[in-house]
C-alpha cells in the first residue's frame, strides 16, 4: 500500500503544477495545452484512489469477526 500513497501524492503533486500555473494566468484557467495531460492526472488519481480504498476495505474488514 505505500507505493499506492506515493503515487497518489506523486498525483497530487503534478495536479497541484498544474492549477498553480492555471492561477499564474490572468483568468486561472489551465492552458489548453495543459489540459490534456491534467485530465490524465484526474483520472488516474481517482482510479488510484477507488484500488486504494478497496484495498483497504478487504484489509479492515478481513480482522473483523
Amino acid at each position: 500500500m505505500s507505493r499506492a500513497h506515493a503515487e497518489i501524492e506523486r498525483l497530487a503533486r503534478r495536479i497541484a503544477t498544474h492549477l498553480t500555473l492555471a492561477g499564474a494566468e490572468a483568468d486561472g484557467v489551465p492552458a489548453p495545452e495543459q489540459l490534456e495531460d491534467l485530465r490524465a492526472c484526474l483520472y488516474g488519481l481517482y482510479t488510484v484512489l477507488r484500488l486504494h480504498f478497496t484495498q483497504e476495505e478487504e484489509g479492515y474488514f478481513s480482522l473483523a469477526p
